[in-house]
């Protein structure tokens, strides 16, 4: 799978709203239409987010995809719990997965209270490549893979929630229930297109352990008539420390991060790698960074507005016991940590380097500088590129014209 999502160009009808809001400048408007350079796409969610036809859809897998021959097991996001309206039970949310075909529910939240372990670990004894970036939104590292690759350095080698998630829920299949690795499915809820593509087309090394991925927006509609049948009073059992991984600041929380900044919002990713790009911030041990504004909360698969589900998600917090966890994995960080269970390795190569050269690339450079200065720098976008920078490339390579410019034809 290249994308996640897909554009329905019957819908769309070429207002370069995505063209502009694209983090990469993967977008560009051909006849009226967008065109989506997946070289260059990371998955962020900004075109779905703020196309006003709604043109974008996600292409994920379907509650009608559950092997009935396997052993399915469901890992709702935490971000899942913030779409629904205060007071719901997490444990009526399982229920009714279940309901839904699922045979185990294994919550992410788990996941990420271990993960908080590793980080505070890793950020604590390691002295390098001061700030260390967190690793587990997938937009954030294909980001700073295709526009600062200089930071992949920056980034902590461990696995994400989602994974460590997947790989304990396993277990427990074996564990809980005798079942073989192989005849066990795994899907993930999820609130973005960037943690579908981290399953069907990851950046680290290694395949996922998640076999199938829903967004949210898919069941959506299915869970809410299930939890209808399921309103009986019972105590939730999520990790506070793994559910404020759905928030903005909460990795640096839970992971008791004394000099950590948390950014989240697409635009400001961008402003605070530059700042670390050139230097300003060694001084901070951690950084978390999160495509969508208030981190997964925001995720574009979701219903609820992000400051809604945000309250909704600390109402859960403040009024759950930590005594009613039902899983004992979170005290076996030590006996996984030895195991090497969070480590993770990304790769760090640079995305089609075959064939290039400095001398070609400082040519091209010259070239499209020399096409910058000709042009009108104004940003329109009428051409359909997003800027005029970004038009004189195209044209260096090929795939537009100066023609195109729209103010150089009035002023002609």
């Amino acid at each position: 799978m290249e994308r996640a999502f897909y554009l329905d160009k019957d819908k769309c009808e070429g207002c370069t709203n995505c063209m502009r809001k694209c983090p990469t400048e993967a977008i560009r408007i051909v006849n009226e239409k967008a065109v989506i350079n997946d070289e260059k796409c990371i998955h962020c969610g900004e075109c779905i987010r703020v196309c006003p036809y709604n043109a974008y859809n996600s292409v994920t897998d379907k509650i009608d995809d559950i092997n009935k021959n396997k052993f399915s097991i469901a890992i709702p996001s935490t971000a899942v719990y913030g779409q629904f309206h205060i007071g719901t039970e997490i444990c009526n949310i399982h229920k009714a997965l279940l309901s839904m075909g699922f045979d185990y529910v294994y919550d992410e939240s788990w996941g990420a209270d271990l993960v908080s372990q590793a980080v505070k670990n890793r950020v604590r004894n390691t002295k390098d490549n001061r700030p260390v970036i967190n690793s587990n939104c997938p937009a954030v590292l294909r980001l700073i893979k295709v526009k600062y690759p200089s930071l992949m350095e920056n980034i902590i080698q461990l696995q994400s929630p989602m994974e460590i998630s997947a790989i304990l829920a396993r277990k427990k299949a074996k564990e809980l229930f005798g079942k073989n690795d192989e005849d066990v499915e795994v899907f993930y809820i999820s609130p973005c297109p960037a943690k579908s593509i981290r399953v069907y087309s990851p950046i680290v090394l290694g395949p996922s352990k998640i076999d199938k991925v829903i967004s949210l927006k898919e069941i959506y509609g299915d869970l809410i008539r299930e939890m209808k049948m399921h309103h009986e009073i019972c105590y939730s059992n999520p990790s506070i420390k793994g559910l404020k991984w759905s928030l903005s600041g909460g990795q640096c929380e839970a992971a008791e991060i004394e000099h950590g900044i948390a950014v989240s919002g697409i635009e400001n990713v961008l402003n605070i790698l530059e700042e670390i790009e050139m230097g300003k911030l060694n001084h901070i041990d951690f950084v978390e960074l999160m495509s969508c504004n208030e981190s997964c909360v925001g995720g574009p698969f979701n219903f609820e507005n992000p400051f809604v589900a945000k309250n909704n998600i600390n109402y859960i917090i403040r009024n759950t016991n930590d005594s009613n966890i039902l899983i004992d994995d979170i005290d076996k960080f030590e006996e996984l940590d030895q195991q090497g269970l969070f480590e993770q390795k990304i790769n760090l190569g640079l995305r089609n380097t075959e064939g290039l050269n400095l001398k070609a690339a400082v040519e091209r450079l010259e070239k499209v500088s020399q096409m910058v200065k000709i042009l009108p720098k104004i940003d329109c976008g009428s051409c359909g590129s997003p800027t005029c920078r970004a038009l004189a490339e195209d044209i260096v390579d090929g795939i537009n014209t100066i023609e195109s410019c729209v103010i150089l034809k009035l002023k002609k």
